[in-house]
């Protein structure tokens, strides 16, 4: 039975991070300047992140409301659905030039890249009969995922003794990577271990080398041998670069389901490009509009990560300010960095902010 689950789950996994991703990520950077928006890699991430930064805005309020799981799936799939006929009615025109480019490129690419793909693979392919052993928080993320799947609640299944609570920690609560990966689980009817723990690899671990591969055309101006000759480097880092086990290699070919994992080879790279892409020039306020999303999306990883994607934000706009005599970017930072800032001080907050939701009557039987 469960095979035949697998079986049939793998089109609309396919779909939910294949199609939508470059569909939604089409709706959105649409808009900006052409030399932004340019190549299907950027769309695709862009996708990713506005679907990570949409769970974020509907799984917080859902979560303090405990309100259903299906009733939040239901929401963000019709969402993502609304994403999608919007830009296959509004943009298609564009699509197809992305993705005619993206065919041309590939004709024109030459063999070391392909070399370079089998490399990002081939460890990916050995993990899959390989499952290393999980423990602490990383057993607990798992269930965690599994259960919200399962109960139909939003975080508060205890994942050690499979009981209902009353209470959610902060932690869970102003973070959405997990319920993502559940909406995953749900629609797909993949079981929660080996859609994490097997499949998503093959769709993250090439994603945070695209990602890398934009961060490496900008920093070397599509340079294509300097471009390589990084792309190999960072694979062999990667490959044997195992210095503890909370190294970015290391959770790239182990725990790259983690939300942490996520953070750092996609998320945070992502930002650093985008940065550094619009801040060299004269920035738009829609640019600073999709840096708002963008800082949500790692808002939605962890709470860690609204702290880190801010510093590095602001840290990014005061440099390019005082180079390039712009200081409306720092501006322009602090106010895209506001939904970090509000999802910090829910944190700091959290125990006054939920002990006035149980007065209102809204979150029901908090101990």
């Amino acid at each position: 039975m469960e095979t035949v689950r697998l079986i049939a789950g793998i089109p609309v996994l396919l779909l939910a991070l294949g199609i939508v991703p470059v569909l939604t990520g089409a709706a959105f950077s649409f808009k900006l300047k052409t030399e932004y928006r340019k190549g299907l890699t950027f769309n695709y991430t862009v996708g990713i992140l506005v679907m990570l930064a949409v769970m974020q805005l509907y799984s917080v309020p859902f979560t303090l409301l405990q309100c259903s799981f299906t009733s939040l799936v239901i929401l963000y799939s019709g969402t993502l659905a609304l994403f999608c006929v919007f830009s296959l009615l509004r943009r298609r025109r564009y699509l197809a030039k992305l993705f005619q480019n993206a065919g041309s490129l590939i004709k024109r690419a030459d063999k070391k890249w392909f070399l370079l793909v089998a490399l990002i693979y081939l460890p990916v392919i050995a993990l899959s009969f390989f499952t290393p052993y999980i423990y602490g928080d990383d057993k607990t993320y798992l269930t965690m995922v599994n259960d919200i799947a399962a109960s139909d609640t939003l975080y508060m299944i205890d994942t050690a003794t499979g009981e209902p609570i009353t209470w959610v920690s902060a932690k869970y609560a102003l973070s959405s990577y997990w319920t993502f990966l559940a909406w995953l689980v749900k629609i797909t009817g993949i079981h929660t271990l080996i859609l994490c723990k097997t499949i998503l690899a093959f769709f993250i671990a090439p994603i945070s080398y695209a990602v890398q591969g934009l961060l490496f055309s900008f920093l070397f101006r599509s340079n294509e041998r300097k471009m390589l000759a990084a792309m190999f480097f960072l694979n062999l880092l990667q490959l044997f670069g195992c210095f503890s086990i909370y190294s970015v290699s290391y959770r790239l070919y182990t725990w790259i389901w983690q939300s942490k994992a996520f953070l750092a080879i996609i998320v945070i790279p992502f930002l650093f490009y985008y940065c550094n892409l619009i801040f060299e020039k004269k920035c738009a306020p829609r640019e600073y509009l999709c840096l708002s999303v963008f800082i949500t999306a790692a808002c939605s990883t962890t709470l860690t990560g609204a702290g880190l994607a801010v510093l590095m934000v602001m840290l990014l706009s005061v440099i390019y300010a005082f180079l390039c005599k712009r200081p409306l970017i720092v501006i322009g930072a602090g106010l895209a960095g506001i939904p970090a800032a509000v999802y910090m001080l829910l944190y700091l907050r959290y125990d006054m902010f939920v002990s006035w939701l149980r007065v209102q009557g809204v979150f029901r039987g908090i101990s």
